[in-house]
């Protein structure tokens, strides 16, 4: 006779599986377990070994041999297999015939647990909205393949990039998500200023011209708002591609352009439709994953900035360790230089901007939070895409618009770095938008990659 306890902590699934375990046989229950999470386990039950283990390196298994293996699981079973599962049905049978048994009791146990426990409070009257909403947002990535990066924010916006030579040109593919986006390229760089005509990409023979434009005084940029499907093909499969102009020419490497296309098509969810970048299919564009929603993002009210006493820092600010380890590093005689920026977030709380090391074309600032009276200073850290930063680079907030950018350069001229905006929400800084350009090969800010946006 089997004795069936029920209790409130045991759940139907759970009791019923508890009864089928008591009622297998646990050579069986050996069996499933190996087959669930090991199958050279499975093998090694059967005495043979796991399939491949005397290939070569590199081989690909024979399709004969997985043939054969499974022409081997069909062939007659003996007296001996015959009788256990004889046993396993009829353990399966009874099994079967309790479980309403199993079940009855259950749902006692439910009942009764529902009744012990107290009811449920009533719902809170309706509270203000938070002043940052985060959706469910996939976390901003960038990935490296070979000679390419690729790069998808939190809305799944994507930017696959492979450098010129020397570092002096670019190759630039973006897509954004959803059913109805289609990739956009651009390609350019430095040194083609010399040759004749418009500048234009050669991919293993074949000649590609878009829309010609000027970077700056020295760079060119090509488009193709609507790249044909050969270009998109040619620069993920294609060997050597170079940007020309007249007699001049730039290589541009493709090593790794196949890999991040099809990453931000597993990204995005294109893969085998008829939108991939690579891995085109006879899926219909309506299969692609819609565009994530951003998180959005509530400005505080402007506060008035009359009254202000600007370049100096209050005495409990000066006796942070913080502000003392700045002091050190940006101090010229007596005074910070570049000066002290104080700033009024509402009418009891002021955020001070404070100088904190400088090189050759960046200068990092540190930001606290006060009271009006400069007392009790908080230091502000700045949540960035993939993480946060108590620090920033050539920084500054704007008291009309309530947000805080910076712009960390990675040299001199501004092709690469890492640049973001920030929102006061009335209880934090909320990060609105980020790009980062990790490589200096000629990339215009504005093609530069995006790796977080909000809206407001």
């Amino acid at each position: 006779m089997i004795r069936v306890i029920s209790s409130p902590s045991m759940s139907t699934m759970g009791l019923a599986t508890l009864i089928l375990a008591m009622l297998t046989p646990l050579s069986l229950r050996e069996g499933i377990r190996c087959r669930r999470y090991s199958d050279p386990c499975a093998r090694a039950q059967r005495g043979r070994k796991p399939h491949g283990s005397n290939r070569t390196a590199g081989t690909k298994p024979q399709l004969g041999r997985l043939a054969s293996s499974r022409l081997r699981l069909a062939s007659p079973i003996d007296k001996r297999m015959e009788r256990l599962m004889s046993l396993r049905r009829l353990r399966f049978a009874a099994s079967v015939a309790l479980l309403p048994l199993v079940l009855g009791a259950c749902k006692g146990g439910e009942a009764a647990a529902k009744q012990d426990s107290p009811p449920a409070p009533p719902p809170a009257e309706a509270a203000a909205p938070p002043a940052v909403q985060i959706a469910a947002n996939p976390p901003s990535m960038t990935r490296e393949f070979r000679d390419w990066t690729a790069t998808c924010d939190n809305t799944n916006h994507c930017v696959a990039f492979g450098p010129g030579a020397n570092q002096m040109g670019f190759v630039l593919v973006a897509l954004a998500p959803g059913p109805d986006a289609r990739p956009v390229v651009h390609m350019g760089g430095w040194g083609l200023e010399d040759g004749e005509g418009s500048v234009y990409a050669e991919i293993d023979g074949r000649r590609y011209a878009g829309r010609n434009a000027k970077m700056d005084e020295e760079g060119d940029v090509v488009a193709f708002n609507t790249p044909s499907p050969q270009l998109l093909h040619d620069l993920g499969g294609g060997a050597t591609m170079a940007l020309r102009r007249g007699d001049r020419q730039m290589k541009v490497s493709l090593g790794g352009a196949a890999a991040a296309f099809l990453w931000i098509d597993e990204r995005q969810g294109r893969l085998d439709t008829t939108t991939a970048l690579i891995r085109r299919g006879e899926r219909p564009a309506s299969d692609v994953s819609a565009a994530p929603a951003a998180p959005r993002v509530t400005i505080a009210s402007a506060a008035p900035q009359d009254g202000l006493v600007q370049d100096d820092l209050s005495p409990a600010l000066l006796a942070h360790p913080k502000v003392q380890e700045c002091l050190a590093t940006s101090r010229k005689g007596e005074r910070f230089e570049p000066d002290v920026v104080v700033s009024r977030l509402a009418s009891d709380k002021l955020l001070w901007s404070v100088p904190c090391g400088e090189g050759a074309y960046n200068f990092t600032q540190v930001y606290f939070i006060t009271p009006a009276d400069g007392t009790s200073p908080q230091p502000v850290d700045f949540p960035t895409a993939t993480g946060s930063n108590d620090e920033l680079v050539n920084s500054r907030y704007d008291p009309k618009s309530r947000t805080l950018s910076a712009f960390g350069r990675g040299r001199g001229i501004g092709d690469c770095g890492r640049m973001g905006s920030w929102a006061w929400t009335g209880e934090r800084f909320a990060l609105l938008n980020e790009k980062a350009m990790p490589i200096c090969t000629a990339v215009p800010q504005d093609l530069w990659p995006t790796t977080w946006r909000a809206a407001t």
